[in-house]
């Protein structure tokens, strides 16, 4: 079967900065100009640039990165500690698959394949992800509870409803967490809710594959099989 994927992501992996794709389209420097940025293209489709073939799709590749707290993943090429700085370490086109906020660690992917990244990201795919949450006090079976059977939290100024969560103690401070949702900070929200205070935020599983035996900061290249595992519910 033929793979196909949006055009801003075929430019993309191209090497084309996505600041520039639509001015590339308005200016008649891309052709096809009758295609649009949201417009799906085969992977064997000629697009032509300044009059040059752009290269055809790379091979699909997959990273597990283990990112440490510190790390931005915003992309800002003059931040130092945004994820930028490695994204330029690998081939063109290559994105975070997600993200985690800065204040939080742990199994992030990276890859060129866009399609892969929206079965894993899109909120109808309700994609488990697996969190290890340590918090100041004891976590009480009443917390629990409310966590499990989804919980209303407070977020700056608005009120959330929260899907319910697979949630376990795995020390009287320590909860493993399995979402199916990835609103902005929300584990932090729901403990705050709670009355609970996060002291350590980590991924450990994204599908069923675990945090590989990566220091924080390092970078592992995926076998086949684990890229299905990190498609794959249990």
């Amino acid at each position: 079967m033929s793979q196909r994927q949006r055009l801003w992501q075929r430019l993309t992996e191209a090497g084309i900065a996505p600041g520039c794709h639509q001015a590339l389209l308005d200016t008649g420097r891309l052709q096809p100009n009758t295609l649009k940025l949201s417009h799906w293209v085969q992977a064997e489709t000629a697009l032509w640039l300044d009059g040059q073939l752009l290269p055809s799709v790379p091979p699909r590749r997959y990273w597990a990165y283990h990112k440490p707290v510190g790390i931005d993943c915003n992309v800002r090429p003059d931040d130092p500690q945004s994820i930028a700085a490695l994204l330029q370490q690998l081939p063109p086109g290559v994105f975070a698959v997600g993200r985690l906020d800065k204040d939080s660690c742990g199994l992030l992917l990276l890859s060129n394949d866009g399609p892969f990244a929206q079965r894993l990201l899109h909120p109808t795919q309700q994609h488990q992800k697996t969190y290890r949450v340590d918090v100041d006090k004891t976590v009480t079976e009443t917390m629990l509870q409310q966590l499990r059977l989804g919980m209303r939290y407070q977020a700056g100024a608005s009120w959330i409803e929260a899907r319910p969560c697979l949630a376990t103690l795995s020390a009287p401070n320590q909860l493993e967490l399995t979402l199916t949702e990835g609103k902005n900070r929300q584990i932090r929200y729901m403990c705050k809710q709670l009355g609970l205070k996060v002291t350590l935020l980590q991924r450990t599983h994204i599908g069923q594959l675990y945090l590989p035996a990566l220091s924080a900061g390092q970078l592992l290249e995926l076998q086949p099989q684990q890229v299905i595992l990190a498609a794959q519910q249990p």
